[in-house]
């Protein structure tokens, strides 16, 4: 076990190495360090977090094609006109789409939400977005422009149990806890693209796989909407100011003004 732990602690430093070698190459491209900090605003950031798995595999790891009472079309095959579900898994989170127009997304959800370690379970529902959790019966329903406004000046119309999504409304503004600005990321998930489908999220310490997908168990995952896989580090040199809100899909408008001043 010992050995186990020293060799993944191995593997990720040397992920950091590359990383600082990377770094030092674009920094002597200028002469020196210092005359890269002086003529350069340089962001470091991370992309994305990372949550842990959990070392037993049997316990980790989520197999969705059981939980699912239909047909689901096989990978690298056209589709069938008896398939009713595909299911694409990535790590921590899966799109579960509906091929058939006689598969109800409310059933689809009914049947994922049995299994325990889920955590957030979503789906389109006319105009609104309607979530639930997993072993759960609680629901919340939500959707842009209402009463209720966020931190990000976002505002939106709330509808069930705010446990759901772990918000707290106070004053009709709207709190995240481990979930950050989950209503305008899970509400862009869902609309991303055409189709009619689920997202299924699980919680810390598991991963979700379908036919062919690649596990991480003992170590980590990504691509919930938990903070841990969200959050991530962000470094900002020789500039007067930084972003506001610090996400990353407000550091476009930022660089864009430092570009013009």
């Amino acid at each position: 076990m010992i050995i186990s732990f020293i060799e993944k602690a191995l593997i990720e430093l040397r992920g950091i190495e590359n990383a600082d070698k990377a770094l030092k190459s674009i920094f002597s491209a200028y002469g020196t360090w210092e005359q890269a900090l002086k003529d350069v605003i340089w962001v470091v950031m991370g992309d994305s977090g990372q949550s842990y798995v959990y070392d037993d595999r049997q316990e980790s790891v989520i197999d969705v094609r059981p939980l699912l009472k239909y047909r689901i079309a096989p990978l690298n095959q056209p589709v069938g006109a008896e398939d009713q579900i595909v299911i694409a898994a990535n790590e921590r989170m899966a799109y579960v789409y509906a091929l058939d127009d006689k598969v109800e997304l409310t059933e689809v959800m009914a049947q994922l939400k049995q299994e325990e370690r889920f955590d957030i379970l979503a789906m389109n529902d006319k105009e609104f977005v309607r979530v639930m959790q997993g072993n759960s019966e609680k629901t919340l329903s939500f959707a842009p422009g209402g009463q209720y406004s966020d931190e990000f000046g976002q505002t939106w119309t709330l509808s069930g149990d705010h446990e759901v999504l772990d918000i707290t409304v106070t004053d009709n503004r709207i709190q995240y806890g481990r979930y950050p600005d989950v209503l305008a990321r899970l509400y862009g998930g869902l609309h991303s693209h055409e189709g009619r489908y689920v997202v299924v999220t699980v919680q810390p310490g598991y991963e979700l796989v379908g036919e062919s997908s690649p596990t991480h168990v003992g170590g980590g995952a990504h691509g919930s909407l938990h903070e841990l896989d969200s959050l991530v580090p962000l470094i900002i040199s020789g500039a007067d100011s930084e972003p506001s809100p610090k996400r990353i899909v407000d550091l476009k408008n930022w660089i864009l003004k430092k570009t013009v001043d």
